[in-house]
């Protein structure tokens, strides 16, 4: 990715941590959790080169998502990275297939977070209200992406790839 997108990346988190409060007093949010059963494998290669590989897979970065976090790790991570895929392109696709990437918890890893839902373009008002959002469509459609292109990945549980309350407490001994 160019060093342009990477800093579009960086605005986008910093404004949606500024919008996401005064949005959310209006019932609004620029911010949003992102479910564990949205998780859908991991990549053992850091998200720079699984950005490159997407790029390649036909995903598109998507910089007006809302920023996702996984809260139910210690402390809550929050994506680096949103990607869209349209099927039959970005104009005539009434749903997409989104992607969160989240670093793993080995930084030379990649945990990939899916869904499928209506698209922002066609369906803005259905893609906001999170209407019409199948997790199992999403991670099916990935996985089987990724092995029609031949790209390796693992699924790895929970416990391993984020520092939960319990696993953290648990390695400090207590």
């Amino acid at each position: 990715m160019t060093h342009e997108l990477r800093l579009l990346e960086r605005v986008r988190r910093n404004v949606a941590g500024l919008l996401h409060l005064p949005l959310s007093a209006v019932g609004l949010y620029a911010e949003r959790e992102t479910p564990r059963d949205q998780y859908a494998l991991t990549l053992r290669e850091p998200y720079p080169a699984v950005e490159a590989r997407l790029h390649r897979l036909g995903f598109v970065r998507n910089l007006v998502s809302s920023l996702k976090f996984r809260d139910y790790a210690t402390p809550p991570q929050t994506s680096v990275a949103s990607w869209v895929r349209y099927p039959n392109g970005a104009l005539a696709s009434d749903s997409q297939l989104h992607l969160a990437l989240f670093v793993g918890s080995e930084r030379s890893t990649t945990d990939v977070y899916a869904h499928w839902e209506p698209s922002w373009i066609r369906h803005p008002i259905r893609h906001y209200r999170a209407t019409d959002v199948d997790a199992e469509a999403g991670v099916e459609r990935t996985r089987a992406l990724f092995e029609q292109e031949g790209v390796e990945y693992a699924v790895v549980p929970v416990d391993e790839r984020v520092a939960t309350e319990t696993s953290t407490a648990e390695s400090r001994g207590s």
